[in-house]
């Protein structure tokens, strides 16, 4: 891949009229191996017109959120085994620390880096000039932004995730280690980050919190039991009384309300830990936002009527949608 543009359309106040204009954002790639990204506004019921911007440096937060969550993040994955990690390095250290540079690095080389999908263009093309070949790969589903209490969200400010990443077996026997038998006998609460790892903290945290205010593929609460089995020795029989499965699972979280097709992310995230499963959420919440009063509500047994002004609502998937003109 060597060019790759994306574009996403959302709705935002007119600073003129006050009505709802349209925001169109973009990221690109300028002469196949600049990152760029623009934005403009136009208002159609007053036709004021503005841009934004166009440049160079990195995308801000609001314009990588709409693409996000328009298109889903895409993955860059190494195409085959690293036979020079210092030129990757030099690479991925443009702009950034380099202890952040080799934590790049060390994303690369296990699951992958993810972002948009211009984004991991750019650096398909410039980890291709040093020799490290690399392919892009799309479809990992819708990414969910916060949509809860704004005060919710301030709260992470400035901080990283509360929830601890686990994207191995090994990560999660160390985070199961430190839980106490009080933590053990209710869910978790869990978030599915851009990467597809999946992060854990006690179950009356925020789910914001748990993901540091960022986009995420997936959200709930899970609850696990003891796994059991026979080992045919000490050691065996002591980690297989001490292993863990899910038994219970769900897309609960009322901050960033996913849909239950949110599953695939989910099931992904906990079958890369080897973590066994329903194979399906035990407990699926059907998010709604009413078209006539805006809040947003649970559907209960199938019935598609707004909670608070009884109005009909829709059968897709829409709590991050707003109409545009």
């Amino acid at each position: 891949m060597t060019w790759a543009e994306q574009g996403a359309r959302t709705a935002v106040r007119c600073t003129d009229c006050g009505g709802t204009a349209v925001r169109s954002v973009g990221q690109f790639l300028h002469g196949g191996r600049e990152l760029r990204w623009d934005a403009e506004r136009r208002c159609p019921s007053c036709g004021a017109a503005s841009r934004e911007h166009a440049g160079p440096e990195a995308a801000p937060a609001d314009v990588r959120e709409a693409l996000l969550t328009a298109h889903g993040p895409a993955r860059l994955r190494l195409a085959e085994p690293l036979d020079d990690p210092v030129a990757a390095l030099r690479v991925l250290r443009e702009g950034v620390p380099l202890t952040k540079a080799r934590e790049l690095l060390a994303e690369l080389r296990e699951s992958g880096l993810s972002g948009t999908a211009v984004e991991m263009a750019y650096w398909q093309v410039r980890l291709g000039e040093r020799g490290v070949a690399t392919e892009v790969e799309e479809g990992f589903g819708r990414a969910y932004r916060y949509v809860g209490p704004p005060e919710l969200r301030e709260l992470t400010s400035g901080g990283g995730p509360d929830g601890r990443r686990v994207r191995t077996a090994g990560e999660f026997a160390a985070w199961a280690g430190e839980r106490t038998a009080a933590e053990w006998a209710e869910p978790f609460t869990f978030v599915v980050d851009l990467a597809g790892a999946l992060r854990l903290a006690p179950r009356r945290s925020e789910h914001v919190a748990c993901a540091g205010g960022e986009l995420v593929l997936g959200a709930g609460e899970v609850g696990f039991r003891r796994s059991g089995g026979d080992g045919r020795g000490a050691r065996e029989a002591r980690e297989a009384r001490e292993a863990r499965e899910v038994e219970t699972v769900s897309n609960l979280s009322t901050g960033y309300c996913p849909d239950v097709r949110s599953w695939t992310a989910v099931a992904a995230a906990l079958d890369r830990v080897g973590l066994p499963h329903p194979g399906g959420f035990t407990h699926a919440v059907v998010f709604r936002r009413c078209p006539e009063c805006g809040r947003c509500g649970i559907v209960r047994e199938e019935h598609y009527v707004c909670v608070f002004c009884d109005a009909d609502l829709p059968g897709h998937w829409n709590v991050d949608e707003v109409p545009l003109p």
